[in-house]
């Protein structure tokens, strides 16, 4: 699926960017708020770029959940405002699910998949990288000990549902997003420990293996785990590399992937042994369909009907990228 980078599409991409910066760096509620809303009406164009009506549909979908998390977070914070709050203990539990429903997080999931499945693989890099940075951010600063058992319960549905629904998908954007909502899980296990600057370590390991991920499978136009053995007629190299970047997202050792998990591992085991146990539960189910993907990748059916060029060959750049992010950072985090 095209995109195009209009003027238009530049000047919605550095508005983007703009209020991302003024969400992260906002001194009240309200500004941040404002930010946000900014963020999300920024973003629907970006999603409706082909104009198809699966995108459309899509970018329905994004609009009515993130408008529900805004409501709900000014909701919350205007009850921070008041004296007179009726209920004064919910307030943080609402403003935690404003945010965990902006960042498609588990139990506020329900649209983040839906999502994925419908529009382009440019904008879904873009909503599983750059448009989950605001919230997360969020999250992980404004935990407090208060919010502990909310936190690791929500740590640990992430875990557990990122993995059991991504085992009966067969759309590659419909996996990549449960296995985003795994990963969320990972994040959140080191806000238990009050260490927010390794989620936010987590998540930008977690960025740098998606995205030339997806941009490989924009590149090669993918939709299903059935049509990645036409992989076989572009390069080996290809194949291999995104066999790898799998491979790390999965969090095999040596690979960039494991760093991350290790570290979490290790911080956990004196502290709460049974939320090891659950992630490693989900990060197992999510290695089961990422092994399906690679699978596929390494099954070549010379009778499939494909309208990909034989031709066609990989940019160097994008495989220097996936080389260097799969597998060129695990010896920098080791250090």
């Amino acid at each position: 699926m095209s995109f195009m980078w209009s003027p238009a599409t530049m000047l919605t991409m550095s508005t983007l960017i703009t209020s991302t910066m003024m969400a992260l760096s906002s001194t009240n509620w309200m500004f941040l708020w404002a930010s946000m809303e900014l963020n999300l009406l920024s973003f629907i164009p970006i999603l409706m770029s082909s104009k198809s009506n699966q995108e459309t549909e899509g970018s329905i979908k994004y609009f009515l959940a993130q408008a529900l998390g805004s409501a709900l977070l000014l909701t919350s914070s205007i009850m921070m405002w008041s004296p007179y709050s009726p209920l004064p203990t919910m307030v943080a539990p609402i403003l935690v699910m404003s945010v965990l429903l902006k960042l498609g997080s588990a139990p506020c999931h329900f649209w983040y998949p839906s999502v994925m499945s419908s529009i382009s693989w440019i904008s879904c890099t873009i909503l599983s990288s750059w448009q989950k940075l605001a919230p997360l951010t969020i999250l992980v600063f404004f935990t407090k000990q208060a919010l502990t058992s909310l936190i690791m319960l929500m740590a640990g549905l992430n875990a557990l549902i990122g993995g059991i629904m991504g085992m009966n998908q067969s759309q590659l954007r419909s996996i990549m997003a449960y296995s985003s909502i795994g990963h969320l899980g990972w994040m959140m296990s080191f806000m238990l420990l009050d260490k927010p600057m390794m989620s936010m370590f987590y998540f930008t390991i977690y960025c740098s293996l998606i995205i030339p991920l997806f941009m490989l499978l924009n590149m090669m136009n993918l939709t299903t785990s059935k049509q990645l053995s036409k992989v076989m007629m572009i390069t080996p190299t290809t194949q291999l590399l995104m066999s790898i970047l799998l491979i790390s997202l999965a969090g095999l050792p040596p690979l960039t992937g494991f760093m991350p998990k290790m570290l979490a591992i290790m911080m956990l085991a004196n502290h709460n042994t049974p939320m090891i146990i659950i992630l490693v539960i989900g990060s197992l189910m999510n290695l089961f369909f990422y092994l399906n993907i690679i699978i596929g990748l390494m099954t070549l059916n010379q009778n499939m009907n494909t309208s990909l060029p034989k031709h066609v060959k990989t940019p160097n750049t994008l495989l220097l990228l996936s080389g260097a992010t799969s597998m060129g950072l695990a010896p920098m985090i080791m250090l």
